[in-house]
């Protein structure tokens, strides 16, 4: 059986959001080249899960939990979590966030 990536709803919607939003305020083909950028992130993860960083967290429930950055958009960071057949992508979140205090508001799903 080959790798795959789960992408979870809220990282779908960020990753629209962040398509539509990179299509309307630089161009159509930005905004394509990061969703391409994003599932080739994601296609990796799901091969090489163990190459994300764990945030510094406290919280045991986040041990499993890790960062990543998107090819070609280093700025924006992929939460996700290595499962028996692939990862799990949690979120999609832009790099100048406060992590620590995304993951204590929203915890994970």
């Amino acid at each position: 059986m080959s790798a795959r990536y789960l992408i979870r709803p809220r990282a779908d919607r960020y990753l629209e959001d962040q398509a539509y939003y990179l299509s309307t305020k630089a161009s159509p083909t930005v905004g394509h080249r990061f969703l391409v950028a994003a599932h080739e992130t994601f296609s990796l993860l799901a091969t090489q899960p163990e190459i994300g960083w764990h945030p510094r967290s406290r919280n045991p429930e986040l041990n499993s939990l890790r960062v990543f950055r998107i090819s070609a958009f280093k700025k924006m960071l992929v939460l996700y979590r290595p499962i028996s057949e692939g990862v799990e992508v949690l979120r999609v979140i832009h790099g100048s966030r406060n992590l620590l205090a995304l993951l204590r508001r929203e915890g994970l799903e």
